[in-house]
């Protein structure tokens, strides 16, 4: 137990962006938090989540618990057991599961950087021989584009940048003032202190667009088509690095002939933005250097044609000259030297090579969203594994199809999942379509299926086994954050969990076990343990790193490629991407209509005329944490719908009016606020609520389904990315009434 008065020092993961926070603990227990402004990467930023974080803790409503189905699934009933009794059933109906259906039976959900160690689980499917049927929110959160990254240029862009030095940047479907708070704040010191160039891509106004020097406000779904005509902008009017495209490209003719399709007229009359301000738009990017077009998760959720959208940023970011340079975009590679030695990264841990190639095909998808699957990951991990020196990155990097696994449960086909295994993940918050999640967890076909979580969630409520898992205020962590790059961060453990909480790494390892996998695997009993074991051919204690609150590399290299090659195959950035091909895909961008459009579905749109985006972060809440009425629901009580004061008054809906939004697949309420930025044939519904305040249990789910935008969208397979299984949160379909 900590010491009366001690100050903790570690970093707060209620998002990803990792700020460092000095915990004050007294007997025990947190009394105060408060930014570490020694900190080297957030230097004293904190967002107002940290306000909420004591009361966020020591809620009464925090599970502290292990606790097994004493009824029905959903019924609400349950007993309180023990770890030890826990594990050893589930270890037990695993290996009978296993046995009688193979490792492959076994499916594995997750949720975001909820413990920032992803690679225990991917350690245990491996021992398990389980081919990673990880289903998550990744596919359409990042994952996809990583993957394409790996498939144009070996590394990875978008992730990291420099805003303070970047005299362009580019928000492409993202509000940093509500997704991004560190980076939104440092957005507006500059643009006090000088002239940095901002576009912005959003339907919808924002505080992004609002300070935009150029705002192209395009139709939902359109992003792909948008790109191409930016490309044959940059290409036509030679806007291009020419040596680097000379030296370090290879398909760049293919690419010219490709972008010839997509003049800005045309695209003008796809997306609906006028070919001048495409024009301006791409001259800007391509001549105001450097650029940056950082990260943003809008695309990873169009379903059909999204992670090409990213296939043209990264093509842009290349033949403009903005990778590895200052302010533009910085290659961080894992594998490299601190103090001397190499940090064992997470695909070290993961153990994958234990998998044959034929275990590895059975990854549910692998032969439908080939890029994203294990099937893509096996073509470019041979490249990148050369290039860095170490196994290359598959903690995040591949994902199982999740439409496929709903349907997969209930049909058996194309082989059943019977067993389902969640880590501080809700997918009937999350997943696309969530009745059909609801009706394949709620199947008697699944035999078995455990939560590991911090609240009573819609998807724990009906679990057979609800564990309780710990905070980042009752762990530690040392992570490079998934082997993106060989930056270590992290910090100490705050306190000792509450109740029997336990950490991802403890629960893994418990399974593991209780499987019977040889503790020779699991030598570390805790997560400082196995810190201590990563840490230790840098010669740097745990102790020491703490203090040190980063590890940087001893040296870090702008242009690692000058000394290495890309890690691709052809060791150059290639525009017409050979791993692309083997899989079977067109090597080149093109544009695809959204599934569900004015275009694509004409008679569908007679019945529902508005476009629906669903999603954009809102403060104080991350995805669907924050919930409770005293928590996040202080500052934003209710789910709000964005739209047009023209379309509203059309409809008889007034500024906070209750509204139903309705698409073929179901329909929610949420209030209605006026934007007369928004376009006005488009609405924007907020995701991922629920209400934890209504009734547990069956029917009600704690309202899951009054205002939750999942009940709305669309994850039917064709209907979904091809590259990677994503489906479609945005670009839908639907019509909205005032609720009576």
């Amino acid at each position: 137990m900590a010491k009366q008065g001690e100050i903790k020092k570690t970093v707060c993961t209620f998002c990803t962006g990792n700020c460092g926070m000095l915990v004050h603990v007294e007997d025990g227990r947190i009394v105060k938090l408060e930014p570490n402004r020694k900190h080297p990467l957030s230097r004293g930023f904190a967002c107002e989540r940290n306000r909420l974080a004591l009361k966020w803790l020591y809620h009464p409503e925090q599970l502290m618990y292990p606790l097994k189905r004493d009824g029905e699934r959903g019924e609400g009933k349950w007993k309180r057991i023990t770890w030890e009794q826990a594990l050893a059933e589930i270890g037990d109906k695993l290996n009978e599961l296993k046995a009688k259906y193979g490792p492959e039976m076994l499916g594995i959900f997750e949720g975001t950087a909820r413990g920032n160690d992803y690679w225990p689980r991917g350690r245990f499917l491996s021992l398990f021989g389980n081919p990673h049927n990880i289903f998550a929110a990744g596919t359409i959160c990042s994952a996809n584009v990583m993957s394409m990254n790996a498939a144009i240029m070996g590394d990875v862009s978008g992730f990291a940048g420099n805003i303070n030095k970047s005299n362009c940047v580019v928000y492409w479907g993202t509000d940093p003032s509500q997704a991004w708070h560190r980076a939104w704040a440092a957005m507006l010191n500059q643009k006090k202190r000088r002239d940095v160039k901002v576009i912005a891509i959003d339907p919808r106004r924002t505080k992004t667009t609002e300070i935009a020097d150029i705002w192209l406000q395009l139709r939902p779904g359109t992003d792909t088509a948008l790109a191409l005509a930016w490309l044959n902008v940059i290409i036509n009017e030679e806007l291009y690095d020419k040596d680097f495209v000379k030296h370090w490209t290879v398909g760049f003719d293919e690419l010219k002939e490709r972008v010839q399709q997509y003049p800005p007229e045309r695209v003008a009359e796809i997306t609906g933005v006028p070919a001048g301000k495409i024009i301006d738009a791409a001259r800007m990017y391509a001549t105001t250097k450097p650029a940056f077009i950082p990260y943003s998760v809008a695309i990873d959720q169009l379903g059909l044609n999204g992670t090409r959208t990213e296939q043209c940023r990264v093509i842009m970011r290349a033949i403009t000259g903005d990778l590895g340079v200052w302010g533009g975009e910085l290659i961080t590679r894992p594998g490299q030297r601190i103090n001397g030695g190499k940090f064992i990264t997470e695909a070290e841990l993961i153990m994958i090579d234990r998998l044959s190639p034929e275990e590895r095909r059975k990854q549910m998808g692998a032969d439908v969203c080939r890029l994203l699957s294990l099937t893509g990951w096996s073509l470019t991990s041979e490249y990148i594994g050369r290039v860095y020196g170490v196994p290359a990155p598959v903690g995040v990097q591949t994902n199982a199809h999740t439409p496929m696994l709903w349907r997969s449960i209930l049909s058996g086909e194309p082989y059943p999942i019977k067993a389902l295994i969640a880590w501080g993940s809700n997918p009937l918050s999350w997943a696309g379509n969530i009745k059909l999640a609801y009706e394949a967890m709620k199947s008697p076909n699944l035999e078995l299926n455990v939560v590991q979580e911090l609240w009573m969630t819609p998807s724990a409520q009906i679990a057979d086994y609800v564990l309780p898992g710990a905070s980042w205020m009752e762990r530690p962590m040392c992570s490079n954050m998934m082997d993106f790059g060989s930056m270590v961060i992290g910090g100490e453990r705050p306190i000792p969990p509450l109740g029997e909480r336990r950490d991802v790494y403890e629960l893994f390892r418990g399974l593991a076990l209780a499987v019977g996998q040889s503790e020779e695997y699991w030598p570390w009993r805790t997560l400082e343990e196995a810190s201590e074991y990563r840490l230790n051919p840098t010669g740097i204690s745990f102790k020491e790193f703490v203090e040190r609150m980063v590890l940087f590399p001893d040296e870090f290299d702008l242009q690692p490629w000058l000394k290495t090659g890309f890690p691709t195959p052809s060791g150059k950035v290639e525009l017409y991407s050979s791993i692309l091909e083997k899989l079977d895909y067109d090597p080149l961008p093109h544009y695809e209509e959204p599934p569900e459009s004015p275009i694509s579905t004409p008679g569908v749109a007679r019945d529902y005329p508005l476009i629906l985006n669903t999603g954009g972060t809102f403060m104080p809440m991350f995805k669907s944490e924050f919930m409770q009425r005293e928590l996040g629901r202080i500052r934003h009580p209710h789910p709000l719908m964005d739209i047009h004061p023209d379309t509203a008054h059309k409809l008889g809906i007034g500024d906070g009016d209750w509204a139903y939004i309705e698409t073929r697949r179901g329909r929610i309420r949420q209030k209605a606020r006026y934007n007369d930025g928004i376009l006005p044939n488009v609405v924007n519904c907020e995701a991922n609520w629920w209400f934890p305040e209504m009734p547990a249990g069956e029917p009600s789910l704690s309202g899951v389904w009054e205002s939750n935008a999942n009940v709305l969208t669309l994850d039917e397979p064709e209907a979904c990315d091809e590259l990677s299984g994503g489906w479609c949160n945005r670009a839908l379909l639907c019509k909205v009434y005032r609720a009576q």
